[in-house]
């Protein structure tokens, strides 16, 4: 039986909500920090940069930058800002639905797959 990876979030979402609102928050949080990774990965692709250059901008070891890039580092605000700066980009919280609300990594100057980069954010 195959189902959609939508199908999946939305039972994960209805079962955290049975279980109160620090589920929601924690999964709030899951989401929020696997969207930043995607984030940072879409980014550094657009500049057309390897993870090895995006390190010898940063100061942030490769196999750093590879675990965030992966949501298996859980980084801090400073070193998210520091990969942003050196991407062009910058950290903003936006407002939108439940679901959106969130931290975000976003671009300050057009890419060429901009409009591929706010599919992804969503």
């Amino acid at each position: 039986m195959t189902r959609k990876f939508q199908d999946f979030m939305r039972e994960v979402e209805a079962e955290a909500k049975r279980e109160g609102p620090k589920a929601v928050a924690e999964l709030a949080a899951f989401d929020a920090h696997f969207r930043v990774a995607g984030q940072v990965l879409a980014l550094r692709k657009a500049r057309g940069l390897t993870q090895r250059q995006l390190s010898e901008r940063t100061g942030i070891q490769q196999s750093e930058i590879s675990r965030i890039e992966a949501a298996h580092a859980n980084p801090t605000m400073g070193t998210i800002s520091v990969i942003a700066r050196a991407l062009g980009a910058e950290v903003r919280l936006v407002a939108g639905s439940k679901r959106r609300t969130g931290t975000k990594v976003v671009a300050r100057r057009p890419v060429a797959s901009h409009a591929r980069l706010a599919r992804h954010a969503r």
